[in-house]
């Protein structure tokens, strides 16, 4: 995999695949500067090294190399944008496990095809799709399919191209009864479902007939390639809109096509009751901030909102309710104003609070005790959040006080009592706000530095650096040094802490140390003395401590010693 990265690289520019999303210009020699697509930025803070090989933000400080940017802006994971380049690039690459996998996208390919020609062939498919508002264009764009009524007709298709049936049953496609293998999806309009990297990996069929012995909606079971709690529909055609922050969320597959033709295209749709942790996480990786849900106006749509605002995962996220005039987003295409009348329902959308009392109040008279009770334990757990600062626990308290006209004090006396009898403890208060940590900082500026040497040198400056510094245990300096001992590699190094905490900060000063060699020993000599002198400071701190608990000589003494070190230290960095 190291041989493939390196080769990776060699073949492929950073600046041109940035420039795919970002419009860079000159910032410099061998640099590069645009707005960041990570946040929303009206001066651009965003740039690009193409010697060091790095990209940074100033102001989000997302920051890494060519293949951790197309991870973050695609939301890959490491594998998979390492194997998108290297196909770009040219560069073999296959990891052996996957190969079973790559054998099932071949049939989901063939199965696709198959579709797109049922549906060519299928004047009463076509009508069906025309009918509900569909453009052939967005049809196209989404690979809208047909499969036909017949028991044999994949399966004949897939046998013609070479294809094991198990593979097809493997992938999803086909099924087997009492021995005998046929097509599972017949006389259905046909989804493909991707994954984010755009490949089909699952099918879901509409049936054209009104039949109480078939389901509406046919999916394809789990496979290797498909978990729907992991996928979204219409993901990959919403990445570019999904990068401006806002995602709208909807029940049904033809709802999201539905709000992509009217010029809505953030639109994905959940597979399944709600949001799940890993499709929130395909969100967060596109740097969606708002979330709007836009499920069905039936009291199962509205299930359905409550439900997602319930999962943790949701929390991370501003969510707003949009309430809809008419049963569904679909619907929308038959209207001649549907795109203004959907505009002016995300206008209005209610914000999470808002809705949540609109629920827990809908037929009761709040003038009446029994009703305010029942709106208080609808509420309350999510009043009762462990977060200390959770902005929708406390907007929601304000509301529920100024509605159902309670003071805070017995509010929070009503809570507490609540929180008691199911055995929780009440939210823990507020954590001190921590100054930033100087020590680390200083770390981080001897890491960057021993990281903008050339590979041939690392070894050698890592050995320095252990010869020079004491980092405590647990330090970030000390795990580095320990690591870099072992895989002296920078790009692996820089990947590896790159993802850390501390990963923002490290790449920043990436960015800003001197190209290789240009006086980078000097620089290297004047952090470590730095350096040195805080570990000198935080142990002056420590002893100071302890001559007021246990006065005596020879703490006195080493204060003295240390006092006398952080001078010489001092003396090496302001050296003219």
């Amino acid at each position: 995999m190291n041989q493939v990265v390196e080769a990776v690289k060699s073949r492929l520019s950073l600046k041109e695949v940035v420039s795919r999303y970002v419009v860079l210009r000159p910032a410099g020699k061998g640099r590069w500067k645009g707005l960041c697509p990570f946040h929303q930025e009206k001066t651009p803070s965003f740039y690009v090294d193409e010697d060091k090989g790095l990209f940074y933000c100033f102001g989000c400080k997302a920051g890494g190399d060519l293949i951790q940017f197309v991870e973050r802006i695609e939301g890959l994971d490491f594998k998979e944008a390492l194997r998108r380049l290297a196909e770009e690039a040219g560069v073999a690459y296959e990891a052996p496990p996957e190969s079973r996998k790559r054998e099932l996208l071949w049939v989901l390919e063939e199965a696709q095809r198959y579709f797109q020609k049922g549906l060519e062939k299928s004047p009463q498919a076509l009508a069906y799709l025309k009918g509900r508002g569909l453009w052939e264009e967005t049809i196209h764009r989404f690979g809208l399919g047909y499969a036909p009524a017949s028991f044999e007709g994949l399966t004949a298709h897939l046998r013609k191209q070479g294809i094991p049936l198990e593979e097809g049953i493997r992938a999803g496609v086909l099924a087997e009864k009492e021995g005998r293998v046929f097509d599972r999806f017949r006389n259905r309009i046909t989804f493909p479902i991707k994954d984010a990297l755009g490949r089909v990996v699952a099918f879901s069929g509409r049936t054209l007939e009104a039949s109480s012995l078939e389901p509406k909606y046919l999916n394809s079971p789990e496979t290797a390639l498909f978990r729907k709690r992991e996928v979204l529909f219409a993901y990959p055609e919403a990445r570019p809109r999904l990068r401006e922050g806002r995602a709208i969320l909807v029940e049904g597959l033809l709802d999201a096509i539905a709000l992509h033709q009217l010029g809505f295209q953030e639109s994905v749709a959940v597979l399944g009751s709600s949001l799940s942790e890993e499709q929130a996480l395909l969100l967060k990786k596109q740097g969606v901030q708002e979330i709007y849900l836009a499920f069905d106006r039936d009291e199962a749509g509205r299930r359905a909102t409550l439900q997602s605002l319930e999962r943790e995962v949701v929390r991370g996220f501003l969510v707003y309710a949009v309430l809809l005039p008419v049963k569904d987003p679909g619907e929308l295409l038959l209207l001649p104003e549907g795109r203004d009348v959907f505009a002016k329902a995300l206008a209005e959308a209610l914000p999470e609070v808002e809705f949540r009392m609109e629920e827990a109040t809908r037929g009761l008279d709040l003038t009446r005790p029994e009703h305010k009770r029942k709106v208080l334990e609808a509420l309350a757990p999510r009043m009762l959040s462990p977060e200390p600062f959770d902005p929708v626990a406390e907007r929601l308290k304000a509301l529920v006080v100024e509605r159902l006209g309670l003071s805070r004090r017995a509010l929070e006396d009503f809570l507490a009592g609540l929180a008691s009898s199911r055995n929780q403890r009440p939210p823990p208060p507020p954590p001190p706000l921590e100054k930033p940590n100087k020590t680390l900082l200083l770390e981080l500026d001897v890491i960057a530095l021993i990281l903008s040497a050339p590979d041939s040198q690392l070894p050698k400056l890592v050995q320095h650096v252990a010869g020079e510094v004491w980092p405590p245990a647990g330090s970030l300096l000390g795990e580095f040094l320990e690591t870099a001992k072992k895989e002296p590699r920078k790009d692996w190094l820089r990947l590896y802490f790159g993802k850390k905490p501390e990963g923002g900060a490290l790449f920043e000063r990436l960015l800003l140390a001197p190209p290789e060699e240009a006086g980078l020993m000097e620089k290297l000599e004047h952090a470590l003395a730095r350096l040195r002198e805080a570990y000198h400071l935080e142990r002056l701190e420590a002893l100071k401590a302890e001559l007021k608990r246990n006065p005596s000589q020879e703490v006195l003494k080493e204060i003295q010693e240390v006092m006398q070190a952080i001078e010489a230290e001092r003396r090496t960095y302001k050296k003219p």
